[in-house]
């Protein structure tokens, strides 16, 4: 299998790599950047495979096609999602690669399960969302829900540690999902809420503890409610754990991130001095909860699943499991949601390589 990875240097792209050192059958690996100088640096260190620089411009559609048309798969690490991923997809198309990406964008995530039929009729298999969120979330909620006989609620928690510790792809998406309208289930139905309000208090694995939340833009409400039936209520919450970086970033949003740039860059830096203007890369603590709430033997019940662990080795660990899972499973062509297609279980290998931690909770709801 000959693989590209769209947008390898950045944080993701490059956990994304090492992640898949461990597989078997990848023939060599094309490493896609718009940073030369990072490519350079990755193509000279020590890999299982062959490692092949290849310059990407994103925004140029011949120069995506010609990227893909080298490799059998496509891993797309090419954030942030909204502004890259319609034409990844399309390029994917002509050039035959069949794509697994880590877009965490609901309005593209629609967009391209819209196009499920002509992914099918071009021989082609997508999988979105292959990364900590979504990806694991969804995974831990259909885990969640398989625990009880009837499913009502399905609630997300997403606490992320320092801005200064983030990549700048995740910054800009942070803020896009913290801006305009979230997408929630309520009664059954779709419906809209201001998103970045409604913060409420959450408890995170440790050793995160007690922190806040509001609502987010993000794709999970509506994609579980695919594949678990009955769901009534669901949405997704998510912030900072500094209370001056989440009011930060609460800003940013409702500034707009398109035409602010700079003004966002000084502001980033203000909040995180040197640590961000050094560039210095350290850890990213993330904090994901899951809580499903229905009925066990007609009693009412809860069951909370969370996971601890650097934001982007997490990442790294589920993008590789999609790619086991594309190889294993062989599905049909078509466009897919981790909770349509692959196994929690079959997760949990590269996942325990990562260093993430699990946690489990069950009660009786009042």
């Amino acid at each position: 299998m000959r693989i590209v990875i769209l947008g390898a240097a950045g944080r993701a792209g490059r956990a994304v790599l090492a992640a898949l050192f461990p597989l078997s059958g990848v023939e060599a690996v094309f490493l896609a950047d718009g940073d030369v100088e990072a490519l350079t640096r990755m193509a000279s260190q020590p890999a299982p495979f062959p490692l092949h620089m290849r310059y990407l411009e994103a925004a140029d559609h011949r120069c995506l096609r010609e990227r893909l048309s080298e490799a059998d798969l496509a891993l797309g690490c090419l954030g942030p999602f909204h502004l890259h991923e319609a034409g990844v997809f399309q390029a994917a198309l002509e050039a035959g690669c069949d794509y697994l990406s880590l877009c965490d964008d609901a309005q593209a995530t629609a967009e391209l399960l819209s196009r499920r039929e002509e992914a099918a009729g071009r021989g082609l298999r997508v999988l979105l969302g292959c990364g900590m969120a979504p990806g694991l979330s969804n995974l831990l909620a259909l885990r969640a829900a398989s625990r009880l006989d009837r499913v009502d609620r399905l609630r997300f928690f997403w606490r992320l540690d320092g801005l200064s510790a983030l990549g700048w792809a995740t910054i800009r998406h942070l803020a896009r999902s913290l801006s305009g309208k979230a997408a929630v289930i309520r009664d059954g139905r779709e419906e809209r809420v201001r998103a970045g309000g409604w913060a409420e208090a959450v408890d995170f694995p440790p050793p995160a503890g007690p922190g806040t939340a509001a609502y987010m833009h993000r794709p999970e409400p509506f994609t579980l409610t695919r594949a678990v039936e009955g769901v009534r209520e669901s949405f997704f919450k998510g912030g900072l754990s500094s209370r001056g970086e989440d009011f930060l970033l609460q800003v940013i949003s409702r500034l707009g991130e398109e035409g602010y740039a700079e003004l966002l860059l000084d502001l980033l830096k203000l909040a995180a001095g040197k640590a961000m203007a050094s560039k210095k890369e350290r850890p990213s603590p993330s904090f994901l909860r899951v809580t499903a709430e229905g009925f066990r033997s007609k009693r009412p019940y809860r069951v909370h699943l969370a996971v601890a662990g650097d934001y982007y080795r997490v990442t790294g660990a589920v993008a590789a499991a999609a790619v086991a899972w594309l190889r294993l499973a062989d599905p049909p062509p078509g466009v897919y949601t981790p909770e349509e297609a692959m196994d929690p279980g079959s997760s949990l290998p590269f996942l325990e390589a990562s260093g993430a931690r699990f946690f489990m909770a069950e009660e009786a709801s009042p």
